[in-house]
């Protein structure tokens, strides 16, 4: 049983009790009557005795029923209740899911509440109940709160305050990032986990209940392995049959032919069992460009042999529009479902532009031919110490890409390169043993932009250099060997490297050659930034390559709040990572130019899981299949006892004024 007020009960008791007793001691008893003879005088001098202070009480029926019926009013007031099954002893981790789909609106029966409200309000409900809420309840709970969507993050540690823990669950915010338990138990056991110095058996994790409040859509269940004593409870929250369909991707590109058009791309996906419609809404900063002229139908979910649930997916083209200048391009679905957040998917185009390109150390009559049948800004060629000399000077960021010919350069400034031969002095690409000769492609890494349309089937190398590669290689090419051709992102500098002189090889004889080097280009020089893009995923940072000489970055949210940035680089400029999906605005300025320069970034929510609005009934880990139960949030966790003892009170106050009236009367 617990005691939700029992101070003021106890403060009403010790006021009225005490006052009540010394009444009966000075109450006086004398009732007048006519007697015959003074023999009876000795009653009236006992009956004096009685009232005078501090006598012995005597007990009568009245005093009995007034004395319970102000002990049943104190209890009363102090509010018992008991628990309803709800308490439990040990350890308890709190952890609730603040991932993108919990803000579908249909955490209660009006769909006026958002999931993660919802399940905040049950937790909260199933804090007090683990606490019990009295002064005499026990000991006080340990609860640990967790919240996670694609990372922990601890709001409380394990605290016996019922209203600490509360508050870190309140405190909960919403995110539209993907969801992924591992973080959270990884928290939870790191903090369950005792280290006894004097022990033979190592560390040792004490037994802790785990209650996740979530709608199940959870990325990594299946990796997921519960520990022996470990105990996990699910709440559901949200409908079973909440029906959604989202945008799982979206590209623009520049034709080729007509860098001064943009051609938008849609994937629609519907993860529901009945086919779905809807009209697709193409705006272009903001100004409404296009709609479908009827609704794309999106079939239904099919059961695929050895690969499961495949949703429905249909794609749809724009038809190319005139956009010279850059674009911040969006497009909607407009119908109704539950889950807004993927219903929008924006991207940013950069403008039509050519390149600025430098070729440095010049052998190759091929791959100076290449660039000069590209659609070029302005191609230079310069020498070794012309190279050095701007590299010292800073005159090399005139360039988008700077083109290495087997070209011994000893400094490597910022930029983005594309080499060839000799090994470019940079961490990460180490030169090992003799060249290696008669090498032939193994491996490639065909869905890269680089490699696209780029056939190495043909490709034979007679000497080739042999190289190690650190973190941030990635290899893109491979021989029996090692790398052909690797790519190295450094932040500032990236690279796409061949290890071998396209002279040592019948590679400028080869279609594919003529190929890779545009690609490479274009893909170093930014022309394929909106190709195939996504944007960015909440969960990751926001980064761009910035004029050295940018001050007072700000960053405008899409909730149109601002926040100042601090960047010791800003050509190596990293915020975040973002929480919402939606419009994000970078501003800075330059010395010697009073308006501010501004960049646009567009984040949206794509994530196949989180795309599944209805709420998983069980969740499945590795080795264990657990169903869930409906969370519940304004129930009664408790059994209230006081109004009960209030009533019957109440009913000895009228039986206690019956017996007084009526011995009134009989007096």
């Amino acid at each position: 049983m617990s005691w939700l007020t029992p101070l003021f009960g106890g403060i009403v008791l010790a006021s009225v009790v005490p006052p009540l007793v010394a009444l009966y001691f000075l109450r006086l008893r004398r009732t007048r009557r006519a007697i015959a003879s003074t023999l009876l005088w000795k009653r009236s001098v006992e009956d004096l005795r009685a009232n005078a202070p501090f006598q012995r009480l005597r007990p009568t029926l009245l005093l009995f029923l007034q004395l319970l019926f102000l002990a049943l009013l104190g209890i009363a007031l102090m509010q018992p209740r008991f628990d309803a099954g709800e308490r439990r002893e040990g350890r308890t981790v709190i952890v609730v899911d603040n991932s993108s789909s919990m803000n579908i609106l249909d955490g209660d029966d009006t769909g006026d509440t958002s999931r993660l409200e919802f399940a905040k309000e049950s937790a909260i409900e199933r804090i007090e109940a683990l606490h019990g809420g009295g002064l005499f309840s026990g000991d006080a709970a340990e609860i640990m709160v967790v919240a996670f969507n694609d990372e922990a993050e601890i709001r409380t540690p394990f605290t016996d305050s019922r209203q600490t823990a509360i508050e870190a669950v309140r405190g909960i915010e919403p995110t539209d990032g993907t969801s992924r338990l591992g973080g959270a138990l990884q928290l939870a056991r790191a903090y369950l986990t005792v280290i006894d110095p004097d022990s033979q058996t190592g560390p040792v994790a004490t037994p802790a209940a785990v209650e996740l409040w979530s709608d199940g859509r959870i990325d990594d269940l299946d990796e997921q392995v519960l520990r022996e004593g470990e105990r996990l409870e699910y709440h559901r929250v949200g409908a079973v049959d909440a029906a959604n369909i989202g945008i799982a991707s979206i590209a623009a590109q520049r034709p080729y032919d007509e860098p001064g058009k943009i051609q938008v791309f849609i994937a629609v996906e519907n993860p529901t069992r009945q086919a779905r419609k809807t009209d697709l809404q193409l705006s272009v900063n903001g100004v409404v460009r296009a709609i479908t002229p009827v609704p794309i139908e999106i079939g239904p979910e099919t059961e695929e042999p050895g690969l499961g649930t495949i949703p429905g997916r249909k794609q749809f083209a724009f038809a190319p529009f005139e956009q010279e200048r850059n674009a911040v391009i969006e497009v909607l679905l407009l119908n109704e479902d539950a889950q807004p957040t993927d219903d929008a998917a924006m991207l940013v185009v950069p403008p039509a532009r050519r390149l600025k390109v430098a070729l440095v150390d010049t052998e190759s009559f091929v791959l100076r031919s290449i660039l000069e049948g590209m659609a070029l800004e302005s191609l230079d060629l310069l020498t070794l110490d012309g190279y050095e000399t701007l590299a010292e000077s800073g005159g090399l960021d005139d360039y988008d890409v700077i083109v290495l010919d087997d070209a011994a350069v000893e400094t490597l400034p910022p930029g983005r390169y594309l080499s060839f031969g000799r090994t470019p002095p940079i961490d990460g690409l180490t030169e090992f043993g003799d060249r290696a000769e008669g090498v032939v492609v193994r491996r490639s890494a065909e869905d890269h932009p680089v490699l696209r349309y780029v056939n190495l089937d043909e490709l034979f190398v007679s000497s080739m250099r042999k190289l190690t590669s650190g973190a941030g290689v990635e290899s893109l090419v491979e021989s029996g060997e090692g790398p052909m051709v690797v790519s190295v992102d450094r932040g500032s500098i990236q690279i796409i490297h061949a290890t071998f002189d396209p002279l040592d090889s019948n590679w400028p004889y080869l279609r594919s050659f003529v190929n890779f080097v545009p690609n490479a280009i274009e893909y170093l020089g930014g022309l394929g930034d909106a190709v195939a893009s996504a944007g960015v995923a909440p969960g990751n940072p926001l980064t761009a390559r910035l004029p050295a000489q940018a001050t007072g970055l700000r960053v405008r949210r899409p909730d149109g709040s601002d926040v100042a940035v601090e960047s010791a680089d800003p050509m190596t400029f990293a915020w975040g990572p973002v929480r919402r999906a939606g419009r994000y605005e970078l501003s800075w300025t330059e010395p010697g130019d009073d308006s501010p320069r501004r960049r646009v970034f567009a984040v949206n929510q794509l994530d196949p899981t989180e795309r599944r609005a209805a709420a998983a009934e069980s969740i499945e880990l590795s080795l264990d299949r657990i169903t869930g139960e409906a969370a519940v949030a304004g129930g009664t966790r408790w059994q209230d006892f006081w109004p009960w003892l209030l009533g019957i009170s109440l009913a000895l106050m009228m039986l206690e004024w019956w017996l007084w009236q009526r011995q009134s009367a009989s007096g």
